[in-house]
C-alpha cells in the first residue's frame, strides 16, 4: 500500500539524517525550552500574587505573557521546519548548528499554518454545532458517527497541506492546487493518518506505565514529543516529494 510505503519512507528519512536533525533542531529546540522556562517561571509568579486579591491588569499581564510565548515558539518551530523542508527536498545542508532563518519562507510558511488552521475551524465548527443533535437523536451511534467525522477531517487536511512545503521552497500553491495535486489520494492519507495515529498511541501508552517515575515520564514526553513532531514534518516533505515532485518512494 502506498500509504504504508509513504510512512515507512518517512520514518527511514528521519533515521538516515539524525545528524543533520541535530544541527537543524537542537539548539532552536533549546532556544524555546529556554524562553518556556523562563516565561513560565514568571508566570507562576504572576498567578501567586493574584491569588491574593484580583487584579485585571495582572489578568491580561498573564494572558498576552502566554499569546506572546505561543508566537515565540511557533516562529522558532517554523524557522526549524523550513530549514528541514529545504535541506530533504533542495538538499540544503545545515552549515553550524544555528540554522539559516529563510525570513521570506518563514513568513509563508506561518500565513500557510493560518490558512489550515481557519480552514480546521471552519470544518470542525461545523461539526460542534450538528454534534450535539446527532448524540442526542442516536446516543452512541451518533457520538461514533461524530468521531468517525473527525477522524475524516483530520485526514483530510492532509490534501491541503501540500501548502507548508511548497511555502518552505519559495514555490508557493494554493489551497486549491494542493487539493488538485491530491486527487484520488484519500485511501492512502488514511492509511498514513493512522499509522501516524498509532505511533501516538504507542507514546501514550509508554507515558502511561511509566507514570509513577515522574524524572523518566517528564523526560520521555519531551523525547516523544519531539520525535512524533519530527515525524510528521518527515510525512508533509515525502508527501510533497511525491504528489508534487513525483519523486519514486
Amino acid at each position: 500500500m502506498i500509504g504504508w510505503k509513504l510512512f515507512l519512507h518517512s520514518v527511514r528519512m528521519v533515521q538516515r539524517n539524525v545528524p543533520q536533525l541535530m544541527r537543524i533542531f537542537l539548539v532552536p529546540t533549546l532556544i524555546a525550552l529556554a524562553i518556556a522556562y523562563l516565561a513560565i517561571g514568571g508566570l507562576l509568579g504572576d498567578v501567586g500574587l493574584q491569588a491574593r486579591g484580583f487584579d485585571s491588569d495582572m489578568f491580561f499581564s498573564v494572558l498576552w505573557r502566554i499569546v506572546g510565548l505561543w508566537l515565540v515558539i511557533g516562529l522558532i518551530g517554523a524557522w526549524t521546519v523550513v530549514v528541514w523542508h529545504r535541506y530533504i527536498l533542495l538538499e540544503e545542508h545545515p552549515r553550524g548548528w544555528l540554522p539559516v532563518l529563510h525570513k521570506g519562507e518563514v513568513g509563508n510558511y506561518i500565513l500557510g499554518l493560518i490558512k489550515l488552521f481557519f480552514i480546521g475551524m471552519l470544518f470542525f465548527s461545523v461539526l460542534a454545532f450538528i454534534g450535539p443533535a446527532l448524540i442526542l437523536s442516536l446516543g452512541m451511534v451518533g457520538l461514533y458517527l461524530l468521531l468517525a467525522a473527525g477522524a475524516l477531517i483530520a485526514i483530510f487536511m492532509f490534501r491541503f497541506a501540500l501548502v507548508l512545503p511548497a511555502a518552505a521552497l519559495g514555490k508557493p500553491i494554493g489551497v486549491s492546487e494542493s487539493l488538485a495535486l491530491t486527487t484520488g489520494a484519500f485511501g492512502t492519507l488514511f492509511v498514513l493518518g493512522v499509522c501516524l495515529f498509532g505511533l501516538q498511541l504507542v507514546a501514550e501508552l509508554i507515558l502511561f506505565l511509566v507514570a509513577d517515575a515522574a524524572l523518566i515520564a517528564m523526560v520521555l514526553e519531551i523525547a516523544f514529543s519531539v520525535v512524533l513532531a519530527i515525524l510528521n514534518i518527515s510525512a508533509l516533505t515525502t508527501l510533497y516529494g511525491y504528489y508534487v515532485e513525483k519523486r519514486p518512494i
